[in-house]
């Protein structure tokens, strides 16, 4: 599990509001600036438990579940692709049997089915959002107020 630091922007119902820089993952990552989790953005904001007991402008180190990771990255990259394969193969198949050119077939079925897989991840990540083991975890508060915001006007996070 690796750890990460950010900012708490609000507090509300005993979570908090984090904003963090890209995680150091993503820092390696080769999809880095055309990532769907990033949006362009070069901050996140993650909800998670007021553990450390947080004030808005404390700097808090936090870590996110490796597997919670590898999981949401399989459904964001992996479920596309195969629900697109799937669905060209299944009209390639399909298709004569609707009086349709098997070409024609591949093509609606595969952009079909790549938008299904889209409402798939919505669905997905609404349930997993909720689910208390996928949030991020707030380890320690680093620092508080004026030099949690110095440290990030200097760039130290």
């Amino acid at each position: 599990m690796e750890t990460e630091r950010g900012i708490v922007v609000e507090l509300k119902d005993g979570m908090a509001l984090v904003e963090a820089d890209a995680g150091g993952g993503c820092a390696s990552c080769a999809s880095r600036g055309s990532c769907a989790l990033m949006a362009g953005e070069q901050k996140r904001r993650l909800w998670m438990a007021n553990g450390a007991g947080a004030k808005p402008g404390d700097m808090v180190e936090f870590s996110i579940s490796a597997r919670v990771v590898a999981g949401m990255s399989l459904l964001l990259y992996a479920m596309p692709v195969a629900l697109l394969v799937c669905g060209i193969a299944a009209g390639a198949a399909f298709a004569p049997r609707f009086g349709m050119e098997a070409d024609a077939g591949a093509v609606l079925f595969g952009v079909g089915a790549f938008a299904l897989s889209f409402g798939i991840i919505k669905a997905f990540s609404s349930t997993i959002s909720v689910r208390k083991a996928s949030r991020p975890v707030m380890i320690r508060v680093l620092g508080t107020g004026e030099l949690a915001g110095e440290t990030v006007k200097k760039g130290w996070i």
